[in-house]
């Protein structure tokens, strides 16, 4: 004889382990004489004297449906709610059955990208600008310093003039 143990602290009543009986005793209160069946994705648990079969995702990845967080389930039963086993791709949204894309994350971060190059080329021209302006200032330019000067003026001012909420966005080549 054998008795097969399960988790009495434990709601669910898990399987845990199962240890030879003596023959002229009945089993504890935490055990069975009826062997579990184990299936794939699924663990045994006792309910009323017999072994039901309860869904089993331990060590699965489950992500939040909200904050896309991922977290390892550590629970036997069902995925709790606001969780999926689909995992999430950069700029998605939850729409209550899968993933999709949330184009006005997508937009909000190409702007954002668009702010920064932009501000970064007004740097270029500046600097550029700038150096031009002081060599001839200084009456030490060189041939065609005023030409680059302009060039880079103009560049700056096409740069300035870009809205960058348009997208996709094209900027003006450098000089």
């Amino acid at each position: 004889m054998i008795n097969y143990y399960f988790d009495n602290t434990n709601e669910l009543k898990p399987y845990t382990h199962q240890l030879d009986a003596n023959d002229d005793t009945l089993p504890p209160d935490n055990a069975l004489r009826v062997k579990p069946e184990f299936k794939e994705g699924f663990h045994p648990c006792e309910k009323n004297g017999e072994w039901i079969q309860i869904e089993d995702h331990r060590d699965k990845t489950v992500y939040n449906i909200e904050t896309q967080e991922a977290s390892k389930i550590e629970y036997l039963g069902s995925i709790k709610e606001n969780f999926t086993q689909l995992e999430p791709f950069q700029f998605s949204k939850w729409n209550g059955k899968k993933w999709v894309l949330d184009e006005d994350e997508q937009n909000a971060f190409k702007i954002k990208q668009n702010k920064m190059l932009k501000n970064s080329l007004l740097n270029e021209a500046n600097e550029n600008i700038s150096i031009l302006q002081d060599a001839i200032d200084l009456n030490m330019s060189e041939d065609g310093d005023e030409e680059k000067l302009k060039a880079w003026k103009k560049y700056r001012i096409l740069i300035n003039r870009i809205d960058v909420s348009n997208i996709p966005l094209v900027f003006p080549e450098k000089p």
